[in-house]
């Protein structure tokens, strides 16, 4: 078979020697001493510099860094129930504006139909007047009026009499002859 340029050939002798180098340093490892956080012979200045180091980190923190903080907390704190107190107070506000306001506007719609029902009493109480007048104007033309055709009935009446003569003294004219109209004057003398 032949071998193909790309395919990779593993050397017992490298794997070998790889393995004793790990083994080596193993060994010498060991010959130095234990892990240095562990080892007993150090304690001692490990404890002193992390009482040491942990009394400086809780000073500075206490004294400087934590009364910062505080303060900002207290600031926004306050700036939050200042906040929160203006807004109850503008909502108060804008309820007791909501609340006059539609006063105002049923106090308007009052006063408008109180206006309104005014206007048509006004406009009725003349109206009212003016048909009165009216009605005694008519009233007393209509009298007028049965009095001249009273008065003309009267005449009228009164014209009959001598109308219905005439009439008659025409028709019997027509009817008789002329010898007879003395005998005509003395029926119309006697009537």
């Amino acid at each position: 078979m032949a071998a193909t340029p790309h395919a990779t050939t593993v050397d017992p002798h490298a794997a070998t020697d790889a393995a004793h180098g790990a083994a080596d340093a193993a060994a010498h490892g060991a010959e130095g001493g234990a892990f240095p956080p562990f080892d007993a012979t150090t304690f001692a200045s490990q404890l002193f510099w992390f009482a040491l180091t942990f009394g400086a980190l809780y000073f500075v923190l206490s004294r400087f860094v934590l009364p910062q903080i505080t303060a900002v907390l207290a600031k926004r704190a306050g700036t939050i129930k200042s906040d929160l107190d203006e807004a109850a107070q503008k909502s108060a506000a804008a309820d007791q504006a909501r609340v006059d306001m539609e006063k105002a506007v049923a106090k308007a719609r009052a006063d408008a139909r109180a206006m309104i029902d005014a206007a048509r009493a006004d406009v009725t109480a003349k109206l009212t007047a003016e048909q009165g007048a009216s009605e005694e104007r008519l009233a007393k033309k209509i009298a007028e009026a049965e009095a001249k055709v009273d008065a003309e009935r009267r005449k009228a009446l009164a014209e009959v009499p001598a109308i219905a003569e005439a009439l008659a003294r025409d028709i019997a004219d027509k009817i008789a002859p002329a010898n007879t109209n003395t005998q005509r004057q003395r029926v119309a003398g006697e009537a």
